[in-house]
């Protein structure tokens, strides 16, 4: 069954999506497919032959795939048609539902609002479901919570994100005014950290199941570790002891800190819950060498890497652990303790990320987590000292779409330091007003998406009719921007994450002015 009005046009053997797109796909350790608002087959990755024995084929009906194995259209089928076409409709955000697989036993299939390659549609998650009728339903209830979760998390992201804004930011601004020497910026520049951190956690909140901005650049392990060991040490308890062996003149890695950050976490928390008792975390950094044969063991290239390990003296996992560790919702953790996506988020990181993550272990012996991520590459290293110091100011004019008043007060106050000229809107009624009525060019509107009675994509899409030579910067902290995040934008457009640094805001914004395609940047 084809839902909607608008048809896939399946072009090469990539189906047009972007190859970041499919690298985010093929990371999943469990099958993914991703669909077209008319819930046809935009790509399946190779996990998905695990479930369909006849395949799933770019430009196929999603729903044909379990007609043609066998399952036919039951009730649950049905159930599950008008789920995905609530979901295509945009009626709803997520989805879930047992269906009978085309292989034989049970599937839980999650359809998400979430697009990793950036394409109006659907995200099909599937999870092979133990045989029993109690495994299957617990795993419905941890899906359920999970949603329940998403959409709690959802709701207040916004709200924290402008808070951690105004935070960072006039923490920020204080630290530039004060003189060198001053008793008072150590202080400043922990509360700078603080709210930058709760910007990372924030964004580690929602990763999972809507997908996160991702921002690589050139990275030291080592520092971000040694960053990182005051706030772990109070996580782990006064039972555990952490300690770390860092290799000197490591190599640096390109790769997202805040993703980084969430590996880190992650295994920490994992190797303390493995510990009731107490015992010793220890993190390691290396550089090492991959040659032919253990680079196609890892299924990486051969070349420089980064080994970051974590081992703990705990409790151990047998084979058939070790076997099931990295695939989502499996967990050994009692009910109510453990969501089982810690591990398989770490999976998808290092494999986006171009490394690779094994565990070994020994009953009552512990555990040795180790992961090898790519050294940075000369020319990245070359573009990240070039990147060290952007020049921010400009004269150009923007106008600044934000309902909410003390983050329109503080971005304005940033941008206008810097030389821009700024027009400030408290609504989308009013940013239109600005645009019709304004009789100088409008280079850049840098608009909110989630406001009262006008969205940011409907400014915008005004805005483009109104003036198309303005180039777009959405901000957002909410989780449902996805699609923004992901490479749905149209030409000139672009996104920024809330919570917003001052430099970050002034990076961005320089930087879309700046693109190709425009009259050249004027100077006062």
């Amino acid at each position: 069954m084809v839902f909607g009005s608008q048809s896939a046009s399946i072009g090469n053997a990539t189906g047009g999506l972007p190859l970041n797109g499919l690298a985010i796909l093929n990371a999943f350790p469990t099958a993914v497919a991703l669909l077209d608002g008319d819930g046809v087959v935009r790509y399946a990755n190779p996990e998905c032959r695990h479930v369909f024995p006849d395949g799933l084929a770019a430009g196929d009906p999603y729903t044909q795939a379990y007609v043609r194995g066998g399952t036919g259209c039951t009730d649950a089928l049905a159930h599950f048609e008008a789920g995905l076409r609530e979901v295509l409709a945009g009626h709803a955000e997520l989805f879930t539902a047992e269906l009978g697989r085309p292989r034989g036993g049970r599937v839980q299939v999650t359809v998400s609002s979430a697009q990793p390659a950036g394409l109006e549609g659907a995200l099909v998650i599937h999870t092979l479901l133990p045989g029993t009728s109690a495994e299957s339903e617990d795993r419905r209830r941890q899906a359920e919570r999970m949603e329940a979760m998403g959409r709690l998390v959802g709701g207040v992201a916004h709200d924290f994100a402008n808070l951690l804004t105004l935070i960072s930011g006039y923490s920020e601004i204080m630290l530039n005014r004060m003189p060198a020497g001053q008793p008072l910026p150590q202080e400043l520049e922990e509360i700078r950290k603080a709210a930058n951190r709760g910007a990372r956690l924030t964004a580690q909140l929602l990763g999972f199941t809507r997908g996160q901005a991702v921002e690589p650049r050139l990275l030291d392990l080592n520092a971000l570790i040694g960053d990182m060991e005051k706030m772990l040490r109070p996580i782990i308890g006064e039972y555990i002891d952490l300690e770390t062996s860092l290799a000197a003149e490591l190599n640096p890695i390109k790769a997202d800190p805040g993703q980084m950050e969430q590996v880190i976490m992650n295994l920490v928390l994992n190797a303390r819950d493995a510990m009731p008792r107490g015992g010793t975390i220890r993190i390691e950094t290396a550089n090492t060498e991959l040659n032919q044969a253990d680079a196609a063991l890892h299924e990486v290239a051969p070349g420089s890497y980064v080994v970051l390990s974590f081992t703990d003296t705990g409790q151990g996992m047998d084979d058939h652990v070790l076997s099931h560790l990295f695939e989502p919702f499996f967990t050994t953790k009692e009910k109510g303790k453990g969501t089982g996506l810690g591990l398989s988020t770490v999976y998808s990181i290092v494999k986006q990320s171009g490394g690779d993550v094994w565990a070994r272990s020994v009953p009552g012996e512990g555990t040795t987590f180790t992961i090898c991520l790519p050294r940075a590459q000369p020319e990245d290293e070359a573009a990240d000292a070039a990147a060290a110091h952007p020049t921010l100011e400009g004269s150009e004019t923007i106008l600044l779409v934000e309902d909410e008043e003390a983050v329109r007060r503080l971005l304005y106050f940033v941008l206008t330091r810097q030389g821009y000229t700024v027009l400030d809107a408290a609504d989308g009624r009013a940013a239109l007003d600005i645009l019709a009525h304004h009789s100088g060019p409008i280079h850049l509107l840098l608009t909110d998406m989630i406001m009262p009675h006008m969205s940011g994509r409907e400014v915008a899409e005004r805005c483009r009719t109104l003036r198309p030579e303005t180039r777009v910067i959405y901000m957002s902290g909410y989780t449902d921007d996805v699609l923004l995040r992901t490479g749905a934008l149209g030409p000139g457009m672009s996104f920024l994450q809330k919570p917003l640094r001052p430099e970050v805001l002034l990076a961005k914004v320089r930087e879309v002015l700046d693109r190709p395609g425009r009259a050249p940047r004027e100077v006062s």
